[in-house]
């Protein structure tokens, strides 16, 4: 297995960052919102059932869990999501902790939710076999993964971008691809193997919100932290290139109405039941 300790410093580092928290959790607000119900569904969320949220960032999922009654437990290693969190949902519980090492006690949960959160594990395996642990058994898990390369929407016309505009000897410290599990056929023997069944996936469209065209590229070069670690490191001349591509993009391919742009953002929800 691969050394992903400078991937994991970029993802502490970056998601400890108040600005760049406080950007995803504004400029992805009506993709994440939407998914968060699909979420919701997929778990069954409802008065008396306790769900974990894993990655639960700026609450949005876990917003969703408690207006459905659940009784909710966020859990996010980031103390800036953490506040966010706290603010948006004081009807939950939120712990300030690693996904990957948890402290809850076996079979705590009768759902997890995992809001875009699986690609920021340092091994997915591990961190889906953990969640299994603090499940009860017949217990459900769902969590969502953004379409990226080669899909029709932002994360897909971004890798386009800089596969055509951007420096290619600037790279990213290794780490999980954050987008191979929206291929069923990587995702359902992972799951299995983590100790769930009746792996399902749906296709989510949802898409973003953004003031003007330009808008999408200060998007991804503030607000998620791969992104932002990527364009942050090209050179002047290379990151016009690609905001100006990402705007022609936005231009052709996204709508515009009463002067907002709205891009795809697509996106699967992933959900299981625990053996």
């Amino acid at each position: 297995m691969a050394d992903t300790s400078d991937f994991e410093t970029m993802e502490r580092d970056g998601w400890s960052n108040p600005s760049i928290t406080k950007g995803y959790a504004d400029g992805f607000e009506k993709a994440t919102h939407l998914v968060a119900k699909k979420l919701a569904d997929a778990v069954g969320a409802q008065p008396n059932v306790e769900v974990l949220d894993l990655c639960t960032g700026h609450g949005v999922v876990a917003k969703e869990l408690v207006a459905r009654g659940a009784k909710v437990t966020g859990l996010d290693f980031s103390a800036p999501m953490f506040s966010l969190a706290k603010s948006a949902v004081p009807n939950a519980t939120f712990v300030q902790g690693d996904a990957m090492a948890m402290r809850f006690s076996d079979e705590s949960f009768d759902a997890v939710t995992i809001g875009f959160g699986v690609p920021h594990f340092p091994d997915a395996s591990r961190g889906l076999t953990e969640a299994a642990r603090v499940l009860k058994t017949g217990g459900k898990i769902a969590f969502s993964i953004w379409h990226g390369k080669g899909s029709n929407g932002s994360f897909g016309w971004l890798f386009d971008a800089v596969g055509r505009r951007a420096d290619p000897l600037i790279t990213l410290p290794a780490g999980p691809d954050a987008h191979v599990l929206v291929n069923f056929e990587v995702a359902k023997p992972m799951v299995e193997n983590a100790g769930f069944t009746d792996v399902k996936l749906i296709e989510v469209a949802s898409e973003l919100d953004l003031q003007d065209p330009e808008a999408l590229f200060d998007l991804f070069d503030s607000s998620a932290v791969r992104t932002a670690s990527l364009l942050s490191r090209q050179p002047v001349s290379r990151r016009e290139a690609i905001r100006n591509d990402l705007a022609i993009r936005t231009r052709s391919e996204g709508s515009k109405q009463e002067q907002r742009y709205f891009v795809p953002a697509p996106s699967v929800v992933i959900s299981a039941v625990r053996i």
